[in-house]
């Protein structure tokens, strides 16, 4: 009964987020383990974007997740999943520490306001293949939450 009630709020939650849309994906990310790329280049593509911070423990917690899941859609060319940190001091060796998978970018101030602000980390936002905002996440999630909620807009 529990798997049905948060089914229904994730459900209620993703139709109200259909109706806001944010198609200004021209964002520059700076690669930091892979090449710097404007946003708007991967409109057509569900897109997962990670927002966290080094020192954040919650944000650390879920990078085994994140790294499943990147490794469960890598061969989808439909699926982006990329990180962005808001700290860059010791962006490296978090990286490797963490053996984390897929893109890590950081961003300026400006383009990150065009995803709508970041109040807490870690926080989730997905993108549908027509560039529309179509949920955040706010807190760490595991493997199951992100590919369900994924599988929804494949």
């Amino acid at each position: 009964m529990l798997k049905v009630k948060w089914f229904l709020l994730f459900l209620l939650g993703f139709v109200i987020a259909s109706c806001s849309t944010n198609k200004n994906l021209d964002i520059h990310l700076n690669g930091e383990n892979t090449q710097s790329i404007n946003l708007s280049s991967l409109k057509g593509k569900v897109i997962l974007i990670n927002v966290f911070q080094t020192d954040c423990p919650a944000c650390q917690e879920e990078i085994p997740s994140l790294n499943k899941l990147y490794d469960h859609y890598k061969n989808n060319n439909n699926v982006k999943i990329i990180g962005i940190s808001l700290n860059s001091d010791g962006l490296h060796s978090f990286i490797n520490y963490y053996k984390i998978q897929y893109p890590i970018y950081t961003i300026n101030q400006s383009d990150l306001s065009k995803l709508g602000g970041i109040a807490y980390t870690p926080t989730t936002i997905l993108i549908d293949k027509n560039g529309n905002t179509v949920e955040r996440f706010v807190g760490a999630r595991d493997f199951y939450f992100f590919s369900t909620n994924m599988n929804i807009l494949l």
